[in-house]
């Protein structure tokens, strides 16, 4: 093949010159070795050296290039891992073609466009594997969003740190603080803050940890009033999902304290309960801890009150005031197990007519006549259906009786009594100080030993109170100054267990110097009162009685091998001490009751049975008296 040489200047620039068809043009470029179609691309329109291009590549060139452009994925969704994957692969193809025709036409037409088109291809690849762990992570993180424990904060925290970006970042942060209040303790607020400084409940984690101090001073008290009160004043503390629960506790705890022991709540209790609208009169009512007649009598309390006399000015340390030749039926408990509640249980069956046995036997209960001011002080409680409260104190009060016996065949048979509280306080009292301490029948109140010492039969009730193991003991004591003048007085309360308390007075019948006064007891028994909390009525006496042997064991056993050893006290019962029932009636709040004597009514045929009765003289039996 022949070479231009130096002649391919002119010849080019007749080639600008001139009108040369293509077919001259591919001639030439035959015809010249050294003449090439890039030498001809400046002279000739880009039309023309198009079409010429086309008509000179190598075929196999030309079709290894078409495959090099080809891209199947560019319309594809490309949504998912496996799409991606495909057209990645697809990809890979191209490289290796483009790479191919890099190497194998390094003078190619296309060889500059492979080059470009081998970095866009690397780009692609690239921009593809990216968005396929972007969907992976994304597939990823939705499976461990449906599988996170949404309730568990250290689990939401340790997901946060792995997907920082989370779409559910804010919901994260909403539950991480659900989880914080939902245990709000200060740790967990400062865990919160300290994960999530600038979280969007940083400011409610800072308030609540200001707030931590007083809140949980509150919640320690366990005072619902407290609670009530910081609930109102603090509704969107971050405390107040916890703040309701509290709340609600102890307003279902009062709730049931209310209906397990009604008197417990006192006037002012009720109406504070009421005024803070913890309860509803109408929800007392419906419970049954109320009647409209208890509310009544509730709301005028304090008027009533003051139109009732006032215990202390009948309470008397009366040494004197048993009659001779009845028998004297002594109250012995601690304070606030209900001595003068059955004193005036008594009371209100005065003058009652009772009837017992198939013989129709009847008998009453006559303190009018004998029981003077304290009985009919007492007697004004019972028609106001109120108790009079504790009558702190040490003292023996007195009044007398009679219990009259109607046979219905054979004379009256009169029981004469002397009914005899001893306060107990003081006798508690010693034993609290120190329950090793020495104690006696005087320390029973001021002139018991005298009382008890006289020449009366006795009857010896000891008082149980089932709904309290601790007695509380309430006493002025003395504040001296340093030259050891009583300057002032300051109230005081001890507690001390029951069973020890009674424990002790059983021991004193042991006592030598006791042994006396023991000789004119016929009858030791146990009366349990407020029995309207043990069971239904029916079963008040089956209960007291078991409650006794499992609280009061050993009392019990030791009363009973001090009787059986005595050879005379209980004898009837076969040396065993009875248990007694007593309760004043239906209980309701604010210590007010409907009397029912029925119980007193058993206390009283009791005292009638073991005491020694007189028989009252029929005009026969004076006629023969008169005339021998």
């Amino acid at each position: 093949m022949p070479i231009i040489g130096n002649n391919k200047s002119l010849l080019l620039r007749q080639i600008e010159t001139s009108n040369v068809d293509i077919n001259k043009l591919e001639e030439l470029l035959k015809t010249y070795e050294d003449l090439t179609l890039s030498d001809l691309q400046s002279v000739i329109s880009d039309e023309m050296y198009t079409l010429l291009l086309d008509k000179t590549r190598d075929p196999q060139e030309k079709a290894l290039w078409v495959e090099c452009c080809e891209k199947p994925w560019e319309n594809s969704e490309l949504n998912n891992t496996f799409e991606i994957e495909n057209a990645i692969t697809t990809i890979n193809i191209s490289i290796q073609k483009v790479t191919k025709y890099i190497e194998r036409y390094p003078n190619g037409p296309k060889y500059n466009e492979a080059n470009i088109l081998y970095s866009d291809l690397l780009k692609e690849k690239t921009n593809l594997e990216n968005k396929k762990q972007i969907i992976f992570d994304g597939e990823k993180e939705k499976a461990d969003w449906e599988n996170l424990d949404k309730g568990n904060y250290a689990a939401l925290r340790n997901y946060l740190r792995k997907y920082p970006n989370s779409v559910h970042k804010d919901e994260i942060d909403d539950l991480m603080w659900t989880n914080t209040i939902n245990a709000p303790r200060l740790q967990n607020f400062e865990r919160y803050l300290q994960d999530l400084p600038n979280g969007r409940h940083a400011q409610e984690a800072q308030n609540a940890i200001n707030e931590f101090s007083e809140w949980e001073e509150v919640k320690r008290s366990g005072d619902i009033f407290l609670v009530d009160d910081y609930r109102d004043n603090h509704p969107q503390s971050p405390f107040k999902g916890e703040i309701d629960r509290v709340y609600y506790d102890l307003s279902d705890k009062v709730m049931e304290d209310m209906q397990n022991n009604p008197a417990d709540f006192k006037y002012n209790d009720v109406l504070r309960l009421i005024q803070a609208d913890i309860f509803k009169d109408w929800e007392l009512i419906d419970k049954g801890l109320m009647t409209e007649a208890s509310w009544d009598t509730l709301v005028e309390l304090e008027t009533v009150k003051e139109e009732l006399p006032d215990l202390k000015n009948f309470v008397m340390n009366s040494v004197e005031g048993t009659a001779p030749g009845a028998t004297d039926v002594f109250l012995f408990g601690t304070p606030g197990t209900g001595k003068t509640c059955m004193l005036m249980g008594l009371v209100g069956a005065n003058g009652s007519q009772f009837q017992k046995g198939e013989d129709q036997l009847n008998y009453s209960l006559n303190l009018q006549q004998y029981g003077g001011n304290y009985a009919a002080a007492l007697q004004s409680y019972i028609y106001a259906g109120i108790t009079p409260g504790s009558t702190h104190g040490s003292f023996v009060t007195t009044f007398h009786g009679n219990i009259q016996e109607k046979p219905r065949k054979g004379n009256v048979i009169d029981h004469r009594i002397n009914l005899v509280e001893m306060s107990g306080e003081e006798f508690a009292r010693r034993i609290a100080d120190n329950e090793k301490a020495t104690v006696s029948f005087e320390d029973m109140g001021t002139g018991a030993t005298r009382v008890m010492s006289n020449t009366n039969r006795k009857i010896f009730f000891i008082i149980v109170d089932p709904t309290v193991e601790k007695v509380k003991i309430t006493f002025l004591e003395d504040v001296r100054d340093e030259e050891g003048n009583v300057i002032d007085q300051r109230v005081r309360k001890k507690y001390i267990d029951q069973r020890i308390i009674l424990s002790k007075f059983v021991s004193l019948f042991e006592l030598p110097e006791n042994q006396e006064i023991m000789k004119r007891v016929d009858a030791i028994h146990f009366i349990v009162t407020k029995s309207d909390f043990l069971d239904k009525e029916g079963e008040r006496g089956t209960v007291a009685a078991e409650l006794l042997r499992n609280k009061y064991q050993a009392t019990v056993t030791s009363l009973k091998n001090y009787c059986e050893n005595s050879k005379r006290i209980n004898r009837s019962t076969k040396y065993s001490p009875q248990v007694f029932t007593f309760s004043l009636g239906k209980f309701y709040l604010g210590d007010i009751f409907e009397f029912d004597a029925s119980e007193t009514h058993k206390i009283i045929n009791a005292i009638r049975i073991i005491s020694g009765g007189e028989k009252k003289k029929s005009w026969t039996d004076i006629l023969k008296d008169w005339f021998g």
